[in-house]
């Protein structure tokens, strides 16, 4: 009996941490309004991101790695990844325009 416990013990425990994770992590897609690759920063109208439980709107993100910002345009259509970062909140992991967007 005991090791059914701690099976269903672990399983909670994976199923928690799991979740907590998804949480961290999300990916969407916007239009780029402004890029600003000195501050790290390009201001994007996005769809609603349902992983965060964000609506579609317009904000500011700052990226992880501000050389992915130099061959972006506003009015681009692109599709990004976002992570946690524990003092900034939200920020791009990586941004891609399709081909057929550029």
């Amino acid at each position: 009996m005991n090791t059914v416990k701690r099976f269903l013990a672990a399983l909670v425990l994976c199923l928690t941490v799991t979740a907590t994770l998804a949480a961290d992590a999300a990916t969407g897609k916007g239009v780029i309004k402004r890029v600003d690759p000195a501050a790290g920063v390009v201001n994007l109208e996005h769809e609603a991101i349902p992983a965060l439980k964000w609506p579609a709107m317009t904000m500011d993100f700052k990226v992880v790695d501000k050389r992915q910002l130099a061959a972006l345009k506003p009015g681009q259509t692109v599709s990004f990844g976002l992570v946690k970062d524990a003092r900034l909140g939200y920020v791009i992991s990586h941004i891609d325009v399709p081909d057929s967007a550029k």
